[in-house]
């Protein structure tokens, strides 16, 4: 049998490497980014096998992860989990939380609107939430230090001082709740020390971009230590404005405070207080003229088109005709864009678009053992976040379309946890308790038809859920996992529709201000039942299956078409039978790491994001998911890591759109037949290389070069072609210097080396407004980086 965690602990005192060539000296660090992919076990025997003992190679630290919320090393838990440290972090330059998928297969991030700090999108085996309603939340959980992160519009958050990264994929329901029918993504802070130390970082890049991080950690008194950790970034953005300053700015300040009293073993209570203010100049998009053929899959205009509008550079307000003549024509792509020329340029005149968003977060976490080893755990967590967030999507010299959205979000909950174990078991039991009060509105205006209609909804979420889960060692080699857990859900929302001279007669009546409740009560259960064998010391297989809920809610309609009723705004909860293969190997004393797994996902209820003229709505169809994953990691020794992996999936989603209802007579029905779900590329690649070359006098230098491919992708769960991103593929690379034992470091970076125009999301309104509005990555970044550690 392997060595169990309490012993690879003892082993293993540092969670935070990539390699380093030791060169005889005790005081390097040793490391392996937590990053896997391709390849077969016999290539990574033909790599590795052949290198003898010894040769210069590093063997992989092993990582101690949390997910099954108690440590074991990574290659322990039967669950598919990629993590990072936070020096992995930094060496690949990630300050923000959507970074991570640029190294983990079966992740895709995105925002909606190009701003992270407006609605920050995470997908796992292509199940998402692309909802941008304030009001909905996700099937991918968002963690931060054991703390639920309820709202998608405070999941964009710079990711600074960090201990790792934990992404758990497939359902856990079990142990983390109704909304990870997906999985989740942990964010874990680096927590006081008992020693001094600190930190110093300094960013400069192109588009004006100065950053910095500072980091002070040490003991306050014998049994109180204090950690200070504060990050600010400011650039002056890089979508080029025809009328005004750039867009896409960013301008984020944060800092955190923890007091841990303890320490010294035995109980220990860990309070956590963290404040966010960011700034952004954004809310724009790239907009090309599109049209509806009738059947809900809208197409983007060509040249030549007689039955379809195209773009004017200046649109007077109030003529009810939004577009006109003067559009360019994109001979490559053969169709008409906004006219203004590059993807990531625009005439924008509202000066205050962008986002304004501050978020308060306190958490405590109580630890203590009782006298027979069963350990107690508390973990108590408030959470204030207030956005503002204004849009000017038309791309034209006069805002002739906008969106403007608020949400005051606060969130608290209470979690209690007892474990304990033997040698022939480990168990957790627990009880979690959840209250969201969430009040937000969105007014997607049209001046140019002087037709304004506005929502404000008032939304409260409780939940309440008792959890817990056995591993039972059945042999030496055998293990049988069984959770389950009990969830009670009660929701309430109070919506209104307002507006005021809607031209459209039919749809002014709907706009009247009146005040409509809704509330639902759903008892739900999930569940885990598994099967591991270690078929050799360093060889794990494990084969089982999982039910995963997520809560049912409500739609908040904002363009005034329908009728503000149940069959309009509800959806059921979504019910996800889950089934998974996986493997964990290592070879060549740890030198190379090959982990995989395969899944089939049957949903009930699967809540499809469906996007039509101004409106989103999660609408219940039918799906069936079926992916794989495989990751590799190689450190041959001489300074070398090699970091590669591949996700593949095929989304199969069936059903009707929330214009099909019975009893409604709107006749835009497009059924949903064999449509793939969104954020589900085909395949994705990640990969890297890094080298490192010591000098004898201490200290050295790093290159290294990673990629990620996504491949092609949808943004509604209707796959017309305005929806439908292509692939790109996007290289970095960064070149370091190391001081002596790496107290400081000076570096090179460059991101998207290619400069691609990678489409991460669209919006398709040919229905209302004849155009499609698209959202391209960043371009090309250079930029370098100091820091000194003490």
């Amino acid at each position: 049998m392997r060595s169990n965690p309490a012993e690879r602990l003892e082993r293993d005192e540092s969670l935070n490497h990539f390699n380093r060539a030791d060169n005889n000296n005790n005081n390097a660090k040793r490391s392996a980014i937590q990053r896997p992919h391709l390849l077969s076990a016999a290539i990574a025997a033909a790599l590795v096998g052949g290198l003898p003992a010894g040769a210069g190679a590093q063997v992989l630290e092993e990582v101690v992860v949390t997910a099954q919320k108690r440590e074991q090393g990574l290659q322990d838990v039967g669950v598919s989990v990629t993590a990072f440290s936070g020096e992995q972090m930094e060496a690949l330059g990630w300050d923000n939380s959507l970074d991570v998928a640029a190294q983990t297969p079966g992740l895709i991030t995105t925002s909606n609107t190009g701003d992270s700090a407006n609605i920050a999108l995470f997908s796992i085996r292509g199940v998402s939430q692309l909802d941008f309603a304030e009001g909905q939340e996700a099937p991918v959980a968002l963690y931060r230090d054991e703390a639920y992160v309820s709202s998608p519009g405070a999941s964009g958050t710079p990711a600074f001082d960090i201990e790792r990264i934990e992404v758990l994929r497939g359902p856990q329901g079990t142990l983390y709740g109704r909304n990870a029918t997906g999985g989740l993504v942990h964010f874990i802070s680096n927590k006081p020390t008992l020693e001094p130390e600190g930190s110093v970082g300094i960013t400069m890049g192109e588009y004006g971009q100065v950053g910095f991080t500072g980091v002070m950690s040490g003991p306050l008194s014998d049994s109180v230590q204090g950690r200070l950790a504060i990050y600010s970034n400011q650039d002056d953005g890089y979508v080029n404005n025809t009328m005004g300053p750039n867009k896409r700015a960013d301008d984020t300040q944060s800092v955190r405070g923890m007091l841990n009293f303890g320490g010294g073993g035995g109980s220990s209570l860990l309070l956590i207080g963290q404040y966010t203010d960011i700034d952004t100049r954004g809310g724009v998009f790239h907009s090309v003229a599109s049209k509806d053929p009738g059947n809900g899959r809208s197409v983007f205009c060509a040249n030549g088109d007689t039955d379809c509008g195209t773009f004017t550079a200046d649109q007077d307000v109030g003529t009810n005709n939004f577009f006109g003549n003067g559009a360019l024509f994109d001979a490559a792509n053969n169709r008409l864009d906004d006219g203004i020329g590059d993807e990531l340029e625009g005439a924008y005149d509202r000066a205050d678009s962008g986002v304004d968003r501050e978020a308060w977060n306190y958490t405590g976490i109580f630890k203590t053992q009782f006298a027979n080893g069963a350990n107690f755990v508390s973990v108590t967590d408030y959470t204030v976040s207030e956005k503002v967030y204004r849009e000017d999507d038309d791309s034209t010299e006069h805002a002739v379309v906008i969106y403007d959205a608020t949400a005051d979000v606060k969130q608290f909950s209470q979690e209690l946890r007892l474990s304990g174990s033997n040698e022939r078991r480990d168990w957790i039991t627990g009880i979690y308790f959840l209250d969201i009060e969430n009040d937000f509105s969105g007014a997607f205006a049209f001046p140019s038809d002087v037709y304004f209609p506005r929502f404000i909804a008032d939304s409260e979420t409780q939940t309440i859920s008792l959890f817990g889960q056995v591993d039972w060692r059945l042999s030496e080699r055998w293990l049988l996992t069984a959770g389950l857990r009990y969830i009670s859900d009660d929701k309430d929302l109070t919506y209104q529709l307002m507006g005021e001279n809607a031209t459209d007669p039919s749809a002014d009546q709907l706009l009247n201000g009146e005040s409509h409740p809704f509330s639902r009560e759903d008892d739900e259960w999930s569940g885990k039942l598994q099967l591991d064998w270690q078929a050799t010391e360093n060889s794990l297989w494990y084969l089982g299956v999982s039910r995963g809920v997520k809560g049912g809610g409500f739609n908040t309609p904002a363009d005034g078409a329908d009728e503000a009723t149940i069959e309009a705004v509800g959806f059921e909860p979504e019910i996800l039978l889950a089934y998974e293969l996986g493997m964990k190997n290592e070879w060549a004393d740890g030198r190379a790491r090959l982990n995989g797994s395969v899944y089939y996902y049957d949903y009930e209820d699967f809540q499809a994001f469906f996007f039509a003229d101004t409106t989103s709505s999660l609408v219940n169809s039918e799906a069936e998911f079926v992916g794989a994953e495989l990751e590799l990691i190689l450190s041959p020794g001489r300074g070398w890591d090699l970091l590669l992996g591949i996700s593949t999936i095929d989304t199969t989603v069936d059903g009707a759109n929330p214009g099909c209802f019975d009893d409604n007579e709107n006749t835009n029905c497009t059924m949903l037949d064999d449509e793939r779900a969104p954020l589900a590329a085909d395949w994705s690649v990640n990969g890297l290389i890094r080298k490192r070359w010591d000098f004898a006098g201490g200290g050295g230098f790093s290159a290294q070069l990673s990629g990620s491919y996504v491949g092609e992708q949808y943004f509604n769960v209707v796959n017309a072609d305005v929806t439908r991103g292509g692939e790109y593929t996007l290289w970095d690379t960064k070149l370091a210097f190391h001081g002596p034992d790496d107290r400081w470091e000076a570096s090179l970076f460059v991101h998207n080396i290619t400069d691609e125009r990678a489409l991460t999301y669209s919006y398709d309104i040919s229905g209302f407004g004849n155009y499609t509005i698209q959202v391209f990555g960043p371009p090309r970044w250079l930029g370098g980086n100091v820091t000194y550690r003490f």
